[in-house]
């Protein structure tokens, strides 16, 4: 687990963050079960939420939850572009009543938030590191999986006529 430490402005773009990705149907299921799971940005989502007025909100976050943190922020940065362009109008659940309640301005002047697209890129970007040792712990975790099952034999499972090297 990552400790992820924001100032406040960025805690609002990260909570704006979840609430994106949670308003993508099917964005807290498993994609090989299709199964709900623990690992979405339900969990931080949560524990943002009541700290969103402090000046540093610290939360807890799985390398899984960081790489769809990263996701949801790059999602975001269209969806406030879209936000301005549609005068304030988004098709993503609770976006449009959350970010005018988070950023006033945006209510009064859709086109403010083209203003905080930047916020969203530089927090995406100083997140650049953390998200890369996440994929690397992922990608080491997926390897060593696939060590103990026994798929690692140089060949797909499915390709039974290659020849292995």
């Amino acid at each position: 687990m990552t400790k992820l430490q924001f100032r406040n402005e960025d805690a609002r773009i990260a909570y704006l963050a979840t609430i994106y990705h949670l308003g993508r149907p099917g964005s807290e299921t498993q994609a090989q079960t299709l199964q709900k799971h623990d690992l979405g940005l339900q969990a931080i989502h949560d524990a943002m939420l009541p700290n969103l007025e402090q000046a540093i909100v610290e939360v807890e976050a799985s390398p899984f939850q960081l790489l769809k943190l990263n996701e949801a922020l790059l999602g975001v940065t269209n969806e406030l572009k879209q936000f301005s362009i549609s005068e304030g109008r988004s098709t993503v659940p609770r976006f449009a009543d959350t970010l005018t309640s988070l950023y006033p301005e945006t209510g009064e002047d859709p086109g403010a938030a083209m203003d905080i697209v930047t916020h969203a890129v530089m927090l995406q970007r100083r997140l650049g590191g953390a998200v890369a040792n996440a994929q690397a712990d992922i990608a080491a975790r997926s390897q060593d999986a696939a060590a103990r099952n026994g798929s690692a034999r140089g060949r797909p499972w499915w390709k039974l006529w290659a020849r292995e090297s």
